[in-house]
């Protein structure tokens, strides 16, 4: 069966495939790849699980397929911008960098990158983890928390082929669950006010990150946040179109947009910049009416 054209489409962001592990939805991830032509793509940290190499590394057919897809987009004139996580911290190192990516037209690799949308409006693109007082200080804690995890993971895997529909997120449960033990670190080290803050000292209007597996877009008085989630428990991507507009993609829930306006204006500087840091009368961007999710078959 012939596959339908992809979309094109401006910029493609994705996060936290974390290609290596075997919860990792490879193949669900290629068919959503395989539906845009994007003229920028980034990779926002986590693309390879580094940590899974000496402790359960699985690779499939589907992993090899992504890489390829990637190479292809490439060729075809896609920019690939790959941000280094915490799960692929090694390619921070210069050195490594340099060699791994020697081959491969089109690639770039920094902790960060900054995307001007066609209205000009500018978003800091970073993974998070260094925003993250838990992976600075205890990551010994992260990591041994990771390996639970994965045990919370495969039972809920479990549970789901048992007792629950198919069409139902098979890590329903755990993605509930992190999503709390998240938001108790995001509390603790203020990690969206850190990247906000980040952000503005960066003169951008936003920032764009991963890390925590939980996509959002929320706009507060002056800048806005987004994150573009996961390829393990939620299955999103954030997509900007020609028009500038973004539009966070969900399989599970309905899509979230971020209408933004049509040029750059003064809307940075009419709000104390106190005032533009804090998220606790944070909004919601609700999906148009009509908008549903989309389920990525392979």
């Amino acid at each position: 069966m012939q596959r339908p054209a992809p979309t094109p489409v401006r910029t493609l962001l994705v996060s936290d495939v974390h290609l290596g592990s075997k919860h990792s939805r490879a193949e669900e991830f290629l068919a959503f790849l395989r539906e845009f032509q994007p003229d920028s793509l980034y990779l926002v940290g986590d693309f390879i699980d580094g940590w899974k190499i000496n402790t359960g590394w699985h690779w499939s057919n589907a992993c090899d397929e992504i890489i390829a897809h990637l190479i292809r987009l490439a060729q075809q004139g896609t920019a690939i911008r790959y941000v280094a996580g915490n799960h692929d911290a090694f390619l921070r190192n210069p050195a490594f960098r340099a060699g791994c990516l020697a081959t491969l037209p089109r690639f770039e690799v920094a902790n960060e990158f900054v995307l001007e949308t066609s209205a000009g409006w500018k978003f800091l693109i970073t993974h998070g983890d260094l925003f993250d007082c838990v992976e600075l200080n205890a990551q010994w804690l992260s990591k041994g928390s990771t390996a639970l995890y994965d045990v919370c993971l495969s039972l809920n895997r479990w549970y789901h082929k048992i007792w629950q529909h198919r069409d139902c997120n098979p890590h329903g449960q755990c993605a509930v669950l992190k999503d709390r033990v998240k938001r108790w670190i995001r509390f603790v080290s203020g990690f969206e006010n850190k990247l906000l803050h980040h952000a503005k000292e960066q003169d951008c209007d936003g920032v764009i990150c991963g890390h925590i597996h939980t996509p959002d877009i929320v706009t507060g008085d002056s800048m806005w946040y987004c994150n573009t989630g996961d390829w393990i428990e939620n299955c999103t991507g954030l997509v900007e179109r020609h028009d500038g507009q973004l539009h966070l993609v969900r399989r599970y829930d309905e899509d979230l947009f971020l209408r933004l306006p049509s040029q750059r204006g003064p809307l940075r500087q009419e709000i104390p910049v106190k005032k533009a840091t804090s998220l606790d009368e944070r909004e919601l961007v609700a999906a148009s009416a009509g908008t549903a999710s989309r389920v990525y078959a392979a």
